[in-house]
């Protein structure tokens, strides 16, 4: 409120009042910021050059929790000499706000050369560096702020927690030993909150010193002190998972939800119940808190649960009771609806509702994605490349604009939107794992890990982040930092046999099988738990490249013997028998006879129609298994694969440019549609999807490239070749 006290003092416009400027301004003395934006917006529209009218949508729209929204007006008035200075104040809390911590700092910068003795610039830009991770830049500016303003107490908590964190163990204890003197002796009221701190400060100082017994002591006293305080019980159970406790930890979040059942507490315990996999419990949680709170926010976090688990038509309800628990619903709960109703498919609805969406970039960006979800990707694009023009540093824009690029094969242009994604805001999509997945796959590994840095200090338990960056880290040599991502992905609950059969890949590809089946077999896994089928495939994978197919099946049949119904474990009998030269057929029938369309053991007979020239048989197996399994790329080309067979062309290159559509990195497809193609005649558009597989460095797309390209030389009439000089 500082701030925006900061802005309603300016009081008066830039050349000369208007009765709308007045008016606005005694809204916003009001309080009554989302009512002012309507005249705002129409003002901005009229001048976009407005510096005070920017400067009033910008504070109107963070006043009312769109700070991202915020951004673009905030820089526009910033670059007005007038307001440059509170501007750029709200332009970088903004951008804090919006988690654009980066973009913040050279905003600060700006302002402390115009006004280099701003403290709340120096605050700001202190929180700045604390959130980019730089330390030592975070507490210099700390530092500037206490030798301007010595009796500034609100600094002093903070520089202890960085001094901890730099490791300067001395020094943080001095600045402990002031902190409290200064808390005991100051004339100033305390808030409870910063008594906490403090008081937890204190307890993380021992903790670090290596004083175990004095950290645990102060950590119980903090609790006691102050068992309601949210930093102080969070800060305790992230001390009791150091220590190993990880049930304390739990414990005293359900024992702070039962004395304070406040909503912090509980979406505190939903989030450790999502960290520890018991999803059932976090989404209870986060229903009782809707339906006890019936606050708009609390819908919306039920519905955010529902959007990353793509249950859409659930998160659709959610979101519904969030715009009805609304007093008056944000452009950002209404663009998050819409946004959901597109991934529901309803696109209508979605349409009706992006109509309704003020701000001009949102509308855009929901067009876009409708159009990109009906598979018009040309169109898609252009919708969010003027979304983009009106919002630069949408992250979320980018990471579509990313995607549709990507469906057109043009994957420069969709490598430069994930980067300017992952720019503006890291975790907020998954523009770093795609960025990195396409630097990866042209190449540019040491990019590619860099990339995935800065997405894993954000998404720090994305197990595909953490696979890719395993397998990249050991591909360029860099095995230490192999295995500290496989630590972690190891250290996400359900993922230990994943990382063990990652872990026996990169051996297997260093060092051969043996070593692979080795350390599969010392993991201490229990191998015939269907939970650790990833380590079992693993296993009976490497033991056929040693010709142990016999111990292979053995394997399998012990781990069938504690489940005889688990159809993933009777397919993979199926596969083992294949690779020993035995039929697997009974194996697949038998899983089938458990679950009638599971879709590996469909696909399975399939692969057995297919090799004995059964392609009608083998395309009905494949059309189940696609039936069973939508949206998996390899059932999509096994059917198209067939359909060629047959001789139903058409259908086939439907089917695949289709599956090229929401999958444009298979590179098999493309080749397969680009084959096609040459049949029908259609050599350019042959030579494009070639070329998208050749990008994505399949072995065999080059030479297929280089005689699509003869035929289309040969093909040129002279007059098109004159034509084309």
């Amino acid at each position: 409120m500082l701030l925006a006290g900061l802005v309603l003092g300016l009081g008066c416009g830039e050349a000369k009042d208007t009765p709308s400027l007045k008016a606005i301004r005694a809204l916003h003395e009001e309080g009554r910021w989302r009512d002012s934006l309507p005249d705002l917006r129409a003002l901005v529209d009229e001048n976009p050059a407005n510096g005070e009218a920017n400067l009033l949508l910008g504070t109107a729209l963070l006043q009312g929790g769109d700070a991202g929204l915020a951004v673009w007006p905030l820089r526009r008035a910033s670059e007005h000499p007038r307001y440059a200075v509170p501007a750029g104040l709200l332009l970088a809390r903004a951008m804090l706000d919006s988690r654009t911590a980066p973009d913040a700092l050279p905003v600060i910068n700006r302002v402390l050369e115009l006004d280099p003795d701003n403290l709340g610039a120096l605050a700001l830009r202190s929180r700045a560096h604390l959130a980019n991770g730089n330390l030592v830049d975070g507490l210099a500016d700390i530092d500037r702020v206490l030798e301007r303003d010595p009796h500034n107490v609100a600094a002093l908590v903070p520089r202890v927690t960085t001094l901890i964190a730099l490791d300067l163990i001395d020094d943080a204890e001095a600045a402990l030993a002031t902190a409290r003197e200064r808390l005991a002796t100051t004339d100033e009221p305390i808030s409870e909150g910063m008594r906490a701190r403090l008081c937890i400060a204190g307890a993380l100082f021992s903790f670090e010193k290596g004083d175990l017994e004095i950290a645990e002591s102060q950590y119980a006293e903090c609790l006691e002190a102050h068992s309601q305080n949210p930093l102080a019980v969070t800060e305790t159970a992230a001390y009791y998972d150091l220590s190993g406790r990880p049930e304390d930890a739990t414990k005293l979040l359900q024992e702070a939800l039962a004395s304070t059942p406040t909503s912090f507490f509980r979406l505190a315990l939903a989030r450790r119940m999502r960290a520890l996999g018991d999803l059932a419990e976090e989404e209870r949680l986060l229903r009782e808190e809707a339906e006890q709170t019936a606050t708009a926010q609390a819908w919306f976090n039920l519905a955010d649960l529902y959007v990353n688990r793509e249950q859409f038509d659930e998160a659709v309800l959610a979101f519904e009771e969030a715009l009805a628990a609304a007093r008056e619903a944000s452009v950002m709960l209404r663009f998050a609806y819409a946004d959901t109703l597109v991934q529901a498919e309803r696109y209508e609805q979605a349409r009706s509702v992006a109509d309704a969406l003020e701000e001009p970039s949102l509308r855009d960006l929901i067009l876009g994605r409708i159009l990109l979800a009906e598979g018009n990707a040309a169109a898609a694009l252009e919708a969010f490349t003027s979304g983009i023009r009106l919002w630069p540093n949408n992250p979320s824009g980018r990471f579509l604009a990313g995607e549709a690029a990507e469906a057109l094969g043009d994957f420069p242009r969709a490598m430069s939107e994930y980067r300017e994604s992952l720019r503006a805001h890291p975790g907020f999509t998954r523009a770093g794992l795609s960025l990195a997945e396409l630097q990866a796959v042209s190449g540019q590994d040491p990019l590619a890990l860099d990339s995935l840095s800065r997405h894993l200090r954000a998404r720090p338990r994305d197990a595909e982040a953490l696979i890719l960056a395993a397998r990249v880290a050991h591909r360029t040599g860099r095995h230490p930092l192999a295995t500290r991502m496989l630590q972690r992905l190891a250290a996400i609950h359900g993922h230990e046999s994943v990382a063990v059969a990652e872990e026996a890949g990169l051996l297997a590809a260093d060092k051969g099988a043996e070593l692979a089946v080795e350390a599969i077999e010392h993991s201490q896994l229990d191998l015939s738990d269907p939970a650790n089928l990833p380590a079992l495939e693993s296993l009976v994978e490497q033991l056929a490249e040693l010709a142990q197919h016999e111990k292979a099946e053995q394997r399998v049949a012990a781990a069938l013997e504690a489940h005889p119904e688990e159809v993933a474990l009777l397919t993979l009998q199926g596969r083992v028998r294949e690779r020993a030269g035995k039929s697997p057929r009974e194996s697949y029938e038998q899983a089938l006879a458990l679950v009638p369309n599971y879709a590996p053991a469909l696909a399975g007979l399939g692969a057995l129609a297919e090799a004995v020239g059964e392609h009608q048989q083998a395309l009905d197996l494949y059309a189940r298994s696609e039936e069973a399994l939508p949206g998996h790329p390899q059932t999509a080309m096994n059917v198209a694969r067939m359909l060629a067979a047959l001789q139903r062309e058409e259908e086939a290159r439907e089917r695949l440019e289709t599956l090229l559509r929401r999958h444009p990195r298979e590179a098999e497809a493309a080749l397969q549609l680009a084959e096609l193609l040459v049949k029908q005649g259609e050599l350019e558009r042959a030579a494009t999807f070639a070329e998208r597989a050749n990008w994505l460095r399949l072995p065999e797309a080059d030479e297929a490239l280089e005689r699509i390209r003869s035929l289309h030389d040969e093909s040129a009439t002279p007059q098109d070749a004159g034509a084309a000089r």
